[in-house]
């Protein structure tokens, strides 16, 4: 029997796999792509039921309730697909060739219990869904700069609006006056064959542009030309106020009560500094006053907030304080990468299945003897016969490198 013919036939091996998920790939393609490859363990399963039930509750209270979501993991645990598969699926506005994709999101999970309660939370609480990635998106020239900075300013793009904090404040005035396309007509006449939306973050343009035209639209309020300044040097605003401020933009452009921030790799980003900790803190703190149970933080990180926990090492002292902002914690565990692996990767067809289990029935004790690691840090002597079909073709030897696995081919 040829290797090729081992496998599941419905898994092409020429595919395209998506090595790391990103927030931002959000094509139809991409999406297909990813959630049908998307391996839901038993363990992963548990975390969705104990999330959704914390989010019901909540929800259904419209009072101040914990929203803070830690989601914790090795390396390639799949804590970015985690939450993504669940921002989409509270997106109503989510779909793939005319499917919602919280329906994709729920023909990977096995329990029907898990997929009604997931289909009865989503449906009855669509969200706006704000996701960002400190790890692609933090400000340039700006490595330290605020989780709640970059999230605000994240905001403002996903709004549409302009990353100038002060432009952005104009857009929302001419919006709310209804005189936006006065403006975006003034603009595409100073400037011909450009749009506003194409010159809205050049920082030349829009101080050369913006002032002007302030003046010209609301004369008494911008009684010169220069009255307008795009500057933001100055301009500061109370931590309370500015997330009272991206609530009210997010519901204003979506429509709906509910929002979702999503923030992957928060535990290294915020473990260099402690102000960023305390910002964090702050975040976390004002979303669940001011949301009252309707606006969640979803952060995901390879450090845990428990203290007994091997990946405490990494952990700064004060990062444990989190843990009173984020009580909700999910944590994926090292066992889902292999389980995730062979579901994923090395899938089996019924025939490959019965030729290996044939195989190490006749050669099974003689190959864990002669495949025995004799420096590795830590061996599997747990070689069985499920483990060497799932597996194949790698042994069930395996060794463990900062999160890391490492299996050993056959």
């Amino acid at each position: 029997m040829k290797i090729r013919e081992l496998f599941d036939p419905s898994k092409d091996l020429n595919r395209r796999i998506e090595m790391v998920i990103t927030y931002g790939a959000d094509q139809e393609d991409r999406l297909r792509s990813e959630i049908s490859e998307y391996v839901v363990t038993e363990n992963i399963e548990i975390q969705i039921e104990k999330l959704l039930d914390r989010m019901q509750i909540a929800m259904d209270s419209g009072e101040e309730n914990e929203t803070g979501v830690w989601v914790s993991g090795f390396y390639g645990s799949g804590k970015s697909s985690f939450t993504k598969y669940i921002g989409f699926a509270f997106d109503d506005e989510v779909a793939v060739d005319g499917t919602r994709f919280l329906k994709l999101f729920q023909n990977r999970i096995h329990s029907a219990q898990v997929k009604a309660q997931l289909d009865t939370v989503a449906t009855r609480f669509p969200a706006a869904v704000v996701m960002l990635d400190l790890a692609s998106e933090m400000l340039a020239g700006a490595s330290n700069a605020d989780v709640s900075t970059v999230l605000y300013l994240k905001v403002l793009q996903w709004a549409g609006y302009s990353s100038n904090r002060a432009v952005a404040k104009f857009e929302q005035m001419l919006e709310r006056d209804g005189r936006f396309t006065e403006f975006e007509t003034l603009v595409t006449a100073a400037v011909p064959g450009m749009t506003w939306k194409q010159l809205q973050n050049d920082p030349m343009v829009i101080n050369a542009l913006v002032p002007g035209f302030a003046h010209q639209l609301y004369p008494n309020l911008f009684v010169t030309p220069s009255s307008f300044s795009t500057s933001v040097d100055d301009f500061s605003q109370l931590e309370d106020k500015r997330v009272e401020e991206m609530i009210d933009i997010v519901r204003r452009k979506s429509g709906k009560e509910h929002i979702v921030f999503i923030i992957d790799e928060v535990g290294q980003y915020v473990a260099s500094g402690d102000h960023l900790i305390l910002n964090l803190d702050g975040l976390a703190k004002n979303l669940k006053r001011i949301g009252q149970g309707k606006v969640w933080l979803f952060s995901t990180a390879q450090q845990t907030l428990t203290e007994d926990d091997p990946r405490a090492a990494i952990n700064t002292a004060k990062l444990f304080k989190l843990k009173d902002r984020f009580p909700i914690q999910i944590d994926l565990e090292s066992s889902d990468i292999k389980e995730i692996c062979y579901r994923r990767l090395l899938a089996k067809s019924r025939e490959g299945q019965d030729h290996l289990q044939a195989l190490f029935d006749a050669h099974g004790p003689q190959l864990r003897h002669s495949t025995g690691l004799q420096d590795a840090t830590y061996y599997d002597s747990d070689f069985t016969k499920e483990s060497f079909v799932n597996l194949y073709p790698f042994l069930p030897s395996k060794r463990f490198h900062r999160g890391k696995l490492h299996s050993v081919p056959a």
